[in-house]
């Protein structure tokens, strides 16, 4: 367990919520019969930078050596990432951009479509070996300086690096920005999308709060850590990917004046609160209310009605266990890396969509809520009540 806030390396850490034992979000189990895994799941905020983190960080072996979130397989997302090759070129015209966590290749395809030479790095290599078979050019392992070192001598240094989604899954961030500056020309720049402690905040999803998700950055908190590795930040925005997401541009060389969308970024932070520890302790101690709402409302329900949940991602692990749903009929994802498992903990079966149309329950809880709109409209068929549980617990 950390003893120092990964931001700004303070001790002062207070412990905002506990999760209990909780078995890990990607924990998806082949055999209905295999035991769970569990492990503690506490959050703490730094009372110095407000950084909301695990300290507790799970081996990277265990989290991603059969990594089960496929990034095309979800639409929303192969579209985010289109656009965002799109942005790359238009903004910085790279002939190299190298992305960390690079998954599937969702990124690395239209960059690759464009002329741009796209590198990749994941460290699972069953999602390696899925973007390779795309025939696109990852590399399996961690983003540090020695991989940093193996991409300059093949492909040359980078106008670019990138990482979304995956900077703050590490321990250790400081090793990923000393790569990224190893590896980027001294004219180029830093790309992250993270998920942001604002969108947190603002509709209490503490549903991500998970094992591989250790660190929850809001810019102020992100800019001094940027800060403390040489990078500075020259512009920042909110994007909805992931329910609420932060994308940050940092160059090697200080502006000569902040940005005009940094300063408004955090101008909105200190109105909100969120550089401020008090403010994520009051949070933890609110989401314990959600969370029972949900419980009651559908450990009532299923006594009389047949429900479903509908999306067995990270967000499906956390509230399946945390409200003790063993009574949902199935779960559905389209994923082939999904389904035909278990969620852990409940045994709940995860099936392809062809089941819920097969079954059509009464309810669906719908615990991939942030695409809930696109969940509707592709199964528009159905006739029952969905259920989404953020911000507010919803039935319609």
């Amino acid at each position: 367990m950390r003893t120092m806030c990964r931001g700004c390396e303070s001790t002062d850490l207070a412990e905002m919520l506990d999760l209990g034992h909780v078995p890990l979000a990607g924990g998806f189990l082949a055999d209905a019969g295999a035991p769970d895994r569990l492990f503690p799941l506490k959050i703490h905020v730094c009372r110095r930078c407000a950084l909301v983190q695990i300290l507790d960080a799970i081996d990277p072996d265990i989290l991603f050596q059969d990594y089960s979130f496929s990034s095309s397989t979800i639409g929303p997302l192969v579209d985010h990432f289109s656009k965002y090759a799109h942005w790359i070129r238009e903004r910085f015209h790279p002939d190299v951009v190298v992305e960390f966590g690079c998954n599937d290749g969702v990124l690395l395809a239209p960059l690759q479509a464009a002329g741009v030479r796209a590198v990749g790095v994941d460290i699972s290599e069953n999602i390696g070996n899925l973007a390779r078979g795309k025939g696109l050019d990852v590399l399996t392992g961690a983003f540090d300086d020695a991989m940093a070192a193996r991409i300059v001598s093949s492909a040359g240094a980078a106008g670019v690096v990138t990482g979304s989604n995956a900077f703050a899954h590490n321990d250790h961030p400081e090793r990923i920005l000393s790569a990224a500056r190893r590896v980027l020309r001294p004219d180029g720049h830093l790309c992250l999308e993270v998920m942001y402690a604002g969108d947190l905040f603002e509709q209490w999803q503490w549903d991500t709060l998970y094992h591989e998700h250790l660190t929850f950055y809001g810019l102020g908190s992100l800019g001094q850590l940027l800060e403390r590795y040489g990078f500075f930040l020259v512009d920042a925005e909110r994007i909805p990917m992931h329910g609420g997401s932060l994308r940050v541009t940092a160059a090697l060389v200080r502006p000569t004046e902040p940005p005009a969308t940094v300063r408004r970024l955090l101008d909105y932070e200190e109105q909100l609160g969120l550089n401020r520890w008090e403010t994520w302790s009051d949070f933890g101690a609110r989401v314990g209310r959600k969370i029972a709402i949900v419980r009651d409302v559908f450990a009532t329900l299923s006594r009389h009605h047949r429900i479903w949940a509908y999306g067995a991602a990270g967000k499906a692990t956390m509230w399946v266990n945390a409200c003790g749903m063993h009574y949902l009929g199935g779960i559905v994802d389209a994923s082939p890396l999904r389904a035909g498992k278990f969620m852990p903990g409940t045994r709940t079966p995860i099936v392809f969509p062809d089941e819920f149309k097969r079954v059509n329950p009464d309810y669906v809880f719908v615990t991939a809520w942030n695409y809930a709109d696109v969940i509707k409209a592709k199964e528009s068929w159905f006739s029952g009540t969905w259920a989404t549980p953020l911000p507010d617990l919803r039935l319609f």
